[in-house]
């Protein structure tokens, strides 16, 4: 039986009585050396002593006998991977002796039980040349190979666990893809047939479960059913019109997200017209978004929409992305000071947009500020619209000044504001120096006889100016004379409203000017006329406008109206219309444009016979409908009316 362990504490003398096992046993646990069997201990020299203890057998200095002649193994070569796959192992209770103490001694590498010789040098292969002689590693855990010399020799089994290593390595490597070379990437694949198309764009219709629809109507059918809305019918009908016109439906918002969707997709398209249809600023949102990306529309009218702030900063936000848009409409959306700042940045990076309005919202002094800076930076808007705003004093001033640097804008149009003296005075400047603008339309803008003595210093030495508009203005017949006598001055005035200005009719002193200046000079000028004699009306005036620029623009005309007509049906739409005038480069307020439209569709369908435009037939029809007005269109070939009316006679006949 033998004792127990003693404690640590006990003497050294009752120490030295027990034997090595439990000396043994007393060493740190930390020690991992193995324990000395008891041939050794007693043929070894006596342990020393510190202190009369005795030292762990750990502790002991080694000698060079002392450690085995048999070559220490890194832990690494003790993984089963890396043991020679023809060593088989064998469980515990199916081991010999001479094999457990074989395991025990920790022999690695090639040499295995019941072989008579030890391998003295080993070769490492290295990586690189294995890969070029077989393809990748031989082993697939990316380390080195140990190689024994004897297996070079035929017959024996190291050769023999080679070669078969060799020959699945082969093996597998015909079954991995390799990396192809220039050769082999030029070569035709074997699986190439005429049976497989590679053309991706067929590919891609192959695989599309529904057709590429240029219109974008499935599009919209399906984004409605995805928001739960009810598509509105007008819309999936005229989808795909060039011209695509739908006002008064209040679609409101969250309805405008499907029509937006649709208009991503779509190609055919290109002029937009939603106005009034309260999509308030989350629609232009959805709007601006698709305008980011569709490159097709160059005409966009949401006016009255109540787009307020936040349409305007995504308004902005896509005419510094957008490049194909030539035509926005922003009228009546209650923008205010605010949103002039962002249109301001907006509009000078762009280089577009030609015709930009942005009438009746709310402008004040602030505003025209920031749009005078924007008119200062921008190159490309030709016309603009600034009426029904509040833009007085400072900004008045501003946006007259900005005449003086802009080269660019030709129509302006800044009626039915408070532009008073400070705007007049604005204007005096810019007019002085500029020389691209053709219409100016200050209609109703506080102007006074004073402030027409400061306006007249400007127009005597404008050199380009053609249309002035000055209806509605509190001159009086000294004011008037005051502005006859300026325009006498210019040389390039064409057209003069002075309609309402002051008292109902004017003196005989300026009537009769009126009359000698229409004689001398190519002008016509709108009058309140002299008690009872009968004038001109806008109507007519604008109709006498068009007339003379038949006979000097008809090739221009003529081209931009074939250019709108791309389907070749010899009919416009009215805004096509609108755009050849603008295309050929008649210059006329937008509310002039409109009543000329308007009064040369006789039938009142909504489109008009373009060649009738070219020959003079509209302006017959609007002599035949209003006869006590004929004479005053003393443009109008009489030939062609001669004829005409000969002809209606023979056909009453």
């Amino acid at each position: 039986m033998e004792d127990p362990e003693e404690p640590r504490g006990e003497s050294p003398s009752a120490e030295e009585g027990h034997s090595s096992k439990h000396i043994s046993l007393i060493r740190p646990h930390s020690a991992k050396g193995k324990k000395p069997s008891s041939r050794s201990s007693a043929s070894s020299t006596p342990e020393p002593t510190v202190g009369g203890l005795r030292r762990p057998w750990s502790a002991h200095p080694k000698t060079r006998a002392d450690v085995s002649k048999k070559k220490l193994v890194r832990d690494n070569l003790k993984r089963s991977h890396m043991r020679p796959p023809n060593r088989r192992q064998k469980p515990k209770d199916e081991e010999t002796p001479a094999e457990r103490n074989e395991d025990d001694t920790q022999v690695i590498g090639l040499e295995c039980a019941g072989l008579d010789y030890k391998p003295q040098r080993y070769k490492v292969r290295d990586e690189s040349a294995d890969y070029e002689a077989h393809g990748e590693d031989t082993l697939d855990h990316g380390v080195n190979t140990l190689v024994s010399e004897s297996s070079r020799f035929p017959g024996s089994p190291e050769h023999s666990w080679a070669m078969t290593q060799v020959k699945e390595k082969d093996a597998r490597s015909e079954t991995k893809k390799q990396h192809p070379s220039f050769e082999t990437w030029i070569m035709p694949s074997p699986h190439d047939s005429e049976d497989y198309d590679t053309d991706l764009e067929t590919d891609m219709l192959k695989k599309a479960d529904k057709p590429i629809d240029p219109t974008g109507k499935t599009t919209y059918l399906d984004q409605c059913k995805r928001d739960g809305l009810i598509p509105v019918s007008y819309l999936s009908r005229h989808l795909g019109d060039r011209n695509l016109r739908m006002r008064h439906h209040y679609l409101g918002g969250l309805a405008t997200k499907p029509v937006a969707r649709a208009l991503e997709f779509n190609t055919v398209t290109e002029n937009l017209d939603l106005g009034d249809n309260y999509l308030e600023g989350d629609g232009a949102v959805y709007l601006c978004r698709m305008l980011k990306d569709n490159m097709f529309i160059v005409t966009l009218d949401i006016s009255n929409n109540f787009i307020q702030s936040r349409g305007a900063r995504a308004v902005a936000s896509m005419l510094e992305v957008n490049t194909t848009l030539k035509t926005l409409s922003l009228s009546g959306n209650q923008l205010c000071d605010r949103d002039a700042q962002y249109f301001m940045e907006a509009l000078k990076n762009n280089s577009s947009l030609t015709s930009l309005d942005l009438s009746n919202n709310e402008f004040g002094e602030a505003g025209g500020t920031y749009i005078a800076a924007a008119l200062v930076g921008n190159e490309s808007i030709t016309d603009l619209d600034l009426s029904w705003n509040s833009l007085r004093n400072k900004g008045a001033e501003a946006i007259g000044k900005a005449l003086s640097t802009n080269q660019v804008l030709e129509v302006l149009d800044v009626s039915w504001n408070g532009f008073g003296m400070p705007g007049c005075r604005g204007l005096q400047l810019g007019l002085r120096v500029n020389s691209k603008l053709r219409v100016l339309d200050i209609s109703n803008n506080r102007i006074n006889k004073n402030c027409a003595k400061e306006l007249s210093l400007g127009l005597s030495k404008n050199f380009g100016l053609e249309t002035l508009l000055m209806n509605l203005n509190a001159l009086t017949d000294e004011g008037i004379e005051t502005i006859l006598k300026a325009v006498n001055q210019n040389q390039t005035l064409t057209y003069v409203s002075l309609q309402n200005c002051g008292e109902m009719n004017i003196n005989i002193s300026n009537y009769k000017r009126i009359q000698q200046m229409e004689s001398e000079k190519d002008i016509t000028i709108l009058h309140g006329g002299l008690g009872g004699v009968q004038r001109y009306t806008p109507q007519t005036s604008v109709l006498k406008v068009l007339s003379k620029f038949l006979k000097e623009h008809k090739i221009d005309l003529e081209g931009a109206l074939r250019q709108q007509d791309k389907d070749h049906s010899g009919s416009l739409q009215h805004e096509e219309v609108k755009l050849a005038f603008k295309e050929a480069g008649l210059r006329l307020t937008n509310r002039q444009i409109d009543t000329l439209v308007e009064e040369i569709d006789v039938t009142h369908s909504g489109s008009i016979k373009w060649e009738d435009i070219l020959t003079g037939q509209v302006l017959t029809e609007y002599n035949k409908r209003k006869t006590s007005n004929a004479y005053k269109i003393a443009e109008v070939d009489q030939d062609t009316l001669f004829n005409n009316m000969k002809r209606r006679q023979l056909t009453v006949i």
